[in-house]
């Protein structure tokens, strides 16, 4: 049976206990007041996976990727076997021809296909602003080459594609600004197409989503 000096010996460590009584009574105290999350949790997880026929693994979001030309050009044919640079930029050139044709003639309707929605009301707005303005009729002898591509990005469901673009016109049809004629200029624009195909389809065609002016070459004129 405890007696005065059993007491007497435990009173140095009443605090101490009292103070580690406290700490247990309130962790038990949080975790008992986290048990119905946690189980709540948990059946949900094992509910979703009976619905679902097992656990599925997680998807990771699909990233942007910029390569230099040569390595992206290589991994779009890994999805893409009939994908080339040379037929690639032929596309794009055949695109600016049919540009250059629809600014000649005043009329883009043949483009519309060809370009985003973006790039679209763009060229549009400027079409009819050089109507309304009266601007010099854009020669249709104007040339165009896609010289080469420059850079390659892989992004979320498409591949964006930098063009180097140079535009020639004829010294006769050049305009000619401060005594100094226009011969050529040079665009990048930026070409975008979905990475997947529908199933048995073949893989869609490219469009022109921006065209971005680079520099123009002048001479002097006669």
């Amino acid at each position: 049976m405890p007696n005065g000096l059993t007491f007497a010996a435990m009173r140095p460590l009443a605090i101490p206990l009292a103070l580690v009584s406290l700490g247990l009574g309130f962790v038990l105290w949080r975790f008992m007041g986290d048990i119905p999350s946690v189980l709540s949790m948990g059946l949900e997880v094992l509910a979703d996976g009976v619905q679902r026929g097992g656990r599925r693994p997680a998807q990771s979001p699909e990233l942007s990727i910029a390569y230099p030309p040569d390595a992206g050009v290589d991994a779009i044919r890994a999805v893409d076997p009939a994908f080339s640079a040379p037929s690639f930029l032929a596309e794009v050139e055949q695109i600016g021809r049919l540009v250059v044709a629809g600014w000649a003639n005043r009329d883009l309707a043949d483009c519309r296909s060809l370009m985003t929605d973006a790039c679209w009301d763009l060229q549009a707005a400027q079409l009819a602003r050089s109507i309304g303005e009266s601007w010099r009729p854009f020669a249709p002898s104007v040339t165009v080459k896609a010289e080469s591509i420059i850079a390659v990005r892989s992004e979320p469901g498409q591949y964006r594609i930098n063009v180097r673009m140079r535009m020639a016109c004829p010294p006769e049809v050049a305009k000619v600004v401060r005594g100094r004629r226009i011969v050529e200029w040079t665009e990048d624009w930026v070409v975008i197409r979905a990475k997947v195909a529908a199933r048995g389809a073949p893989f869609t065609s490219w469009r022109v989503d921006t065209m971005n002016h680079v520099a123009v070459h002048f001479e002097r004129a006669a």
